[in-house]
This record gives structure tokens, C-alpha cells and sequence, in this order.
């Protein structure tokens, strides 16, 4: 793999991980790609589609994670069972 290409890898690797550090302080998708516009220099070698795209990958990883740990063990298995008439 050449040099420059390892270090665009690189690069979008560091906007993930500063992505992923930064959701958990966002309470909104506004206040996350707000807060990761000051990051758009480490991927500014790809198009703004797969960036978005990225983005709202880990926001709705971090959306879900929440829901599953806010609603772990409250919502009970419902068995529907007919009754004999």
C-alpha cells in the first residue's frame, strides 16, 4: 500500500475514533455533525456523502446502544395464547 493512501486510512481512522468519543457527550444529531465540522480536515480527501454516511452510522449505533440500555429488562415477552371457546 503506498505512503499516500496508508495515510488517508489513517486520517479517516482518526475521524472515527474522534467521532465515536464525541456522540456520547451529543444529545442530538445537530449538536454531534455541529461538534465534528471542526474534524472535516481529516477527511476532506472524500466526498461529503460517504462522511454524512459515516456519521449517521455511529449516531444511529450510539441511538440504538442508548434505547437497548434505557429499556433493557422492561419490556417483558408477550406469548399470545387463543383461547379454547
Amino acid at each position: 500500500m503506498g505512503r499516500v493512501k496508508a495515510m488517508m486510512m489513517e486520517q479517516e481512522e482518526n475521524f472515527e475514533d474522534k467521532a465515536l468519543n464525541i456522540v456520547d457527550e451529543c444529545e442530538t444529531w445537530h449538536q454531534f455533525s455541529s461538534r465534528m465540522e471542526g474534524h472535516m480536515d481529516l477527511v476532506n480527501h472524500m466526498a461529503l456523502d460517504d462522511v454524512i454516511s459515516m456519521l449517521t452510522n455511529i449516531w444511529v449505533e450510539h441511538q440504538e446502544t442508548i434505547a437497548k440500555e434505557a429499556y433493557s429488562g422492561m419490556v417483558k415477552e408477550v406469548k399470545w395464547e387463543p383461547k379454547d371457546e
